[in-house]
């Protein structure tokens, strides 16, 4: 049994004194040995550290001494087993061959040692089995490395005082067959009377365990309280826990360049990558043997690594050194895109899912992938109640909200994020900008939210003006009375019933049936605006497009843009709707100008201008139905302008070569005779033949209905009467 008094100590390794791979593995100080161990530590190099501390002379003689004293009394124990057999051999050989014969002083002798050697080996299993047997000990030394080893350091450790402390760090990171505690830690309990084991915190009944199968009977362990103290333990991590850091900074904000305080750390980042994204981790198929939950335990309590002042806030401590780790980022970027879906559907904290946007922001083909983090985003910040990262983190990815009613920065607004996140998270975002005092961004969200629901925006408008301290725009954005409505929401079979009848009208201009559809417009009208639950965006801008055309049937044009303008201030629509609007809004701009008796110019480059937006919005989304019909309006907005240059005059025809070519590709015949008419203008114009397409007109010209006969004669005529075309002979003869 062990005398010694063991400690096993947590929390401590901060007081280890290595700080370098090349110190030296033991420190004496006046009254204690300081032992550090790393994974790269060999007994050779402790061994030779040691000399340094007890004296090489002194130890050498002893190890050399004892060795001689062991090889002298083998070599005499071999040289007596070789002469007793050779008198073994002899006496026998007399008493077998040479009997009877006479017996001698000699003989006798003989006898005497034979019967020595016999007895000799006849005892020898007793004499090795023998309690505290200097001899076994002494074989066992002789063909056992350890035991030689356990001896030499015995010898060593001889000349230091048995009082004084030893102090032995990160010893936990060696296995129990490792030399640290079959040969170093089994000497120093047989010598030292304190040592101290400064350990992990969950190695520490490990250790205890292994303490007592060396039968030590003293053995407490001591828990220190968890305060922060700066030091470099790099050293003292395993290559595990090194990797093991290594995706800790990988799962930090770190990623995020315009980090401004502290770099938060994703622990569910971190445990996901780990269990999916490690090399190591894949291979075994198991978890790494440091354990995620160990590890993360040991960077607050043992390397004092980590440090929270708030739930779910977890921060890097100055005792972390960072490291470049750019080709680790761009693998997990690449796997990380990969399991968005995944990510976004288990990760609770609002740090894991802004570390993973900025990972994948930048190699991700379908925005709407990026835009699903977002929204988890804000509802992760809400529910867990972190509003400062609002102000911290969220206008460097979507900048400051724009203001709805300047519609004439659209373009420039077109790819904001405002614009792609739906209302449910706009709604959020109101809130978390009130809770973090960004009023004016609040206001401006509400505003842009107003036609969804006027009577619930207006309410949030007031009290946002209220917390600014503007009472007067406060009760001027408060309606005069409110209107309790007792309808419930439409169903959207209801609402797209008088939608497809309004616009079935008015897009064919039927006089006859204008009456009808301006009904089914105010039934439409009353079916939005008679309850109190929010409006769908869709069901707006339906309802203003359609009302907006009605306008224009009317030549009410600048009410028509007013409604067309209104469908682009609706929230949480689709490149398809804002691209259709303006589209629309560039066709009543043009009519303005065709109605103008000055014909501004201003009126009809604004036109071009506009539906220029109009044709890359529906580009963008890939529409090939109202493709030809955005094409055609587009080169008729050229057309009109009447003076073109040759790059304009070469832009409608391809935008008409264009529409035609989809048409023919989807058996269409959509506005066909424009395309065509359009076509021929700018070939004619152009000085390129164009009798194809005039044969194919006249072909088609019993296909299309008298409003489209009634535009291809009023282009044909503009331009024919100018004498810039050549005359066609048939519709020459349908002026």
């Amino acid at each position: 049994m062990s005398q010694s008094n063991c400690n096993i100590i947590t929390s401590k390794l901060c007081d280890a004194n290595r700080k370098n791979l090349d110190d030296e593995i033991i420190k004496k100080r006046k009254k204690s040995l300081d032992i550090t161990f790393l994974e790269e530590d060999t007994l050779d190099e402790f061994e030779a550290n040691l000399n340094k501390i007890c004296g090489k002379t002194s130890y050498i003689f002893k190890r050399k001494l004892s060795s001689y004293i062991l090889s002298t009394i083998s070599v005499i124990v071999i040289m007596f087993a070789l002469i007793s057999a050779s008198i073994y051999e002899d006496l026998f050989k007399k008493i077998i061959f040479e009997m009877p014969f006479d017996w001698n002083l000699n003989d006798s002798v003989a006898l005497v040692f034979v019967l020595i050697f016999f007895f000799g080996l006849v005892s020898m299993p007793s004499i090795l089995d023998g309690e505290s047997s200097q001899f076994k000990t002494l074989l066992q030394a002789w063909f056992n490395k350890d035991a030689r080893r356990l001896k030499r350091l015995n010898l060593a450790l001889a000349s230091i005082d048995k009082k004084v402390v030893i102090n032995l760090y990160n010893v936990d990171l060696a296995l129990k067959e490792h030399w640290i505690w079959s040969v170093l830690v089994k000497a120093l309990v047989n010598r030292f009377t304190n040592i101290n084991f400064y350990v992990r915190n969950d190695q520490s009944k490990i250790i205890y365990k292994r303490l007592k199968e060396l039968k030590v009977l003293n053995i407490d362990i001591i828990k220190n309280t968890n305060e922060f103290n700066p030091c470099n333990l790099d050293i003292l991590l395993s290559s595990k826990e090194q990797k093991l850091l290594s995706l800790l900074q990988l799962s930090s904000s770190l990623i995020i360049k315009k980090v401004k305080n502290k770099e938060f750390i994703s622990l569910e980042l971190f445990e996901y990558c780990g269990r999916n994204f490690l090399d190591e981790n894949k291979t075994k198929g198991t978890q790494l043997i440091s354990g995620f939950q160990n590890f993360i335990n040991r960077s607050f309590d043992d390397f004092s690594f980590l440090k929270q002042e708030k739930s779910m806030q977890i921060y890097f401590t100055s005792n972390v050194k960072i490291k470049e780790l750019e080709d680790e980022q761009r693998r997990l970027s690449y796997y990380l895109r990969n399991h968005i879906e995944e990510c976004v559907r288990n990760f609770e904290n609002p740090i894991s899912l802004l570390v993973l946007y900025y990972y994948v922001k930048n190699i991700v083909l379908d925005e709407k992938r990026n835009i699903l983090i977002l929204e988890k985003f804000l509802e992760t910040v809400e529910k867990k109640q972190h509003y400062e990262l609002i102000d911290e983190f969220w206008f460097d990815i979507a900048n400051d909200m724009f203001d709805a009613s300047n519609l004439e920065d659209f373009e420039a607004t077109n790819t904001s994020i405002y614009r792609k996140i739906s209302i449910t998270s706009l709604n959020r975002l109101i809130f978390l900008f009130e809770r973090n005092g960004h009023f004016e961004q609040a206001l401006r969200v509400a505003n842009y939210l107003y036609e969804i629901n006027p009577n619930k925006y207006a309410v949030n408008i007031c009290s946002l003006y209220e917390r600014m301290g503007q009472f007067n725009l406060a009760y001027e954005s408060l309606p005069l009375s409110l209107e309790l409505k007792k309808a419930v929401k439409p169903t959207d079979i209801e609402v797209r019933y008088f939608q497809r009848k309004a616009w079935i009208i008015v897009s064919q201009r039927r006089e006859d049936k204008k009456q009808e559809g301006i009904e089914c417009l105010e039934k439409l009208k009353e079916l939005l605006f008679s309850h109190n639950e929010d409006n769908e965006p869709l069901w707006l801008w339906h309802y203003y497009n359609i009302k907006a055309n009605y306008e224009e049937w009317n030549k009410n044009y600048t009410l028509a843009i007013e409604n067309y303008k209104k469908c682009l201030s609706i929230p949480a629509l689709g490149a398809f709707e804002y691209g259709a609007t303006f589209v629309n809004l560039a066709i009543a701009y043009r009519f303005m100008y065709l109605t103008n008796p000055t014909h501004n110019k201003d009126i009809i480059q604004k036109s071009i201008d506009i539906g220029t937006i109009g044709v890359a919005l529906k580009n963008s989304v890939g529409d090939r139905d109202e493709m030809p019909v955005v094409l055609h309006n587009q080169a008729l907005n050229f057309l009109y302008k009447k003076e073109l240059s040759l790059e304009e005059l070469e832009k409608v025809l391809a935008l008409t070569n264009e529409g035609i070519t989809i048409l023919d590709n989807t058996n269409s015949i959509k506005r066909l005779g424009m395309l065509l008419i359009e076509n021929i203008i700018s070939c004619q114009l152009l000085e390129n033949s164009c009798n194809e397409n005039i044969n194919r007109l006249e072909l088609h010209w019993k296909n299309m209905d008298n409003n489209e006969h009634q535009q291809i004669l009023n282009i044909y005529k503009e331009y024919r009467l100018n004498n810039k075309l050549e005359g066609i002979k048939f519709l020459e003869e349908l002026i």
